[in-house]
């Protein structure tokens, strides 16, 4: 469910700025990996989640009110007469981390936008039952807008621009909510899962009167941990030639708010951040060299240690801050899979291993189309390589464009397609790689 406390607590005219930008962009996803730990006593939800700044969290199910209302927690309460739930002390849904940014707006086209971003354990039954558990990481926004126009939305990790073209009308159920995107993306237990929503946010100041936690619930406050600075969402409105600004906030086109309102509950025991960020073999005439490089801690301590395993031997990796390398020759056939085991005495956590499995590299160094006015057909070019030569036993890998499952020829694809082009290109090893970039589209 969206929570809905928040809108009682709408920051009105939230911070505005009149000229450009005063904040760096994230990238349109600088987020980060979690680890998500092994499944509790009861076998259903992951007991923690760690994210790369070492903020190590449980299910937050505690509530002054006893009722499932904040604060510090958001969640349903235990259903009566339920064992399961009474046994997991919660309902239906609960979250590990919850942050919610409420911005309400005057102006000539004003908005109204709630964004959701968590990471929630839930029931896909009508109660808790056994098998119908599932976790996930959530980013859900919604804006009503009172413009057609173009609105670049930048969260703390990530940012996106929409195209509004139609208004609709009032008593259609969406109440003029233009924009309306829920991401929910599954993770499973004992895993290094792909960011949408972390490193996690937490307030700043802590909150008073409720250690142990990362917020109160309640109290809209400002926060840290969004990986490129960016603790704040912001609204950019142009209209739709690209250039005219849409007054959204009181004379102004831009509106930011650096408040959310926060929860979350520190877990007494969690392990050691780790998330693998590439395993893969390059091949030439010198022989073949295996490289894995994984991201650890910002908060790490001197102690922190991270070890690779493979083909059996165990060997120290690099340290770069957060980041850890290393880059091992083998003889024969590249292993199949490596695993890296990161520890941090000085933090006092558990140890965390992660896998990944062992690709070639597959870099695409072109990706364009070549359109002319009055053609069906663009002159598609794509150039691809490998990082495997060819030169081992099992051969050349064969390289294959995935969304019309031509094989490159010599590393290139080039052909007459129709016009309806896919935004990105991905280029596919039988080695096990896979590469994707956007595709330059050039009008003749």
């Amino acid at each position: 469910m969206t929570p809905t406390r928040t809108l009682a607590q709408t920051i009105a005219l939230a911070t505005s700025l009149v000229a450009g930008p005063l904040f760096a962009a994230c990238p349109s996803n600088a987020a980060k990996p979690f680890t998500a730990g092994p499944l509790d006593a009861l076998g259903m939800f992951s007991a923690w989640v760690v994210d790369s700044n070492g903020i190590g969290l449980q299910a937050c199910t505690d509530s002054v009110t006893r009722d499932g209302n904040p604060p510090p927690c958001f969640y349903d309460p235990p259903v009566p007469g339920n064992a399961l739930s009474q046994a997991l002390g919660r309902g239906g849904e609960a979250f590990l981390f919850l942050a919610d940014s409420v911005i309400t707006t005057t102006g000539r086209f004003p908005i109204d936008m709630v964004i959701v971003q968590g990471v929630e354990t839930a029931f896909l039954s009508a109660e808790p039952q056994a098998g119908f558990q599932t976790q996930f990481q959530r980013l859900r926004t919604r804006v009503n807008v009172a413009a057609t126009g173009y609105y670049t939305v930048e969260t703390p990790w990530s940012n996106k621009t929409y195209r509004v073209d139609t208004l609709l009308k009032p008593g259609n159920g969406q109440n003029r909510a233009e924009i309306s995107e829920p991401i929910d993306i599954s993770f499973a237990a004992g895993s290094s899962v792909p960011g949408l929503v972390s490193p996690f946010l937490v307030s700043d100041p802590l909150p008073a009167g409720f250690p142990g936690y990362i917020g109160d619930g309640q109290s809209p406050t400002r926060v840290t941990g969004s990986p490129c600075g960016q603790n704040f969402v912001r609204v950019t409105a142009v209209a739709l030639d690209g250039v005219t600004p849409i007054d959204i906030n009181n004379g102004s086109n831009v509106v930011v708010n650096p408040f959310f309102t926060v929860s979350g509950k520190l877990a007494p025991v969690a392990a050691t951040p780790l998330a693998i960020g590439a395993a893969y073999y390059n091949r030439d005439g010198t022989g073949t060299t295996v490289t894995i490089q994984a991201e650890g801690s910002t908060s790490a301590s001197a102690s922190a240690t991270s070890v690779v395993t493979v083909n059996g031997s165990t060997l120290p990796m690099t340290r770069d801050r957060s980041h850890w390398f290393v880059n091992v020759p083998i003889s024969g056939t590249p292993p199949a899979s490596v695993s890296v085991t990161a520890t941090d005495a000085g933090k006092g956590t558990t140890p965390n291993t992660q896998s990944a499995t062992v690709s070639d590299l597959v870099t695409i160094s072109r990706a364009e189309a070549r359109c002319s006015a009055g053609s069906a057909t663009c002159l598609l070019t794509v150039d691809a390589s490998s990082s495997d030569n060819g030169s081992g036993p099992d051969g050349a890998p064969v390289l294959t464009l995935l969304h019309n499952a031509q094989v490159l020829t010599q590393g290139r694809f080039s052909a007459a397609v129709p016009k309806a082009l896919p935004g990105r290109v991905s280029v596919s090893s039988s080695k096990g790689g896979v590469s994707t970039r956007a595709l330059t589209i050039i009008n003749q």
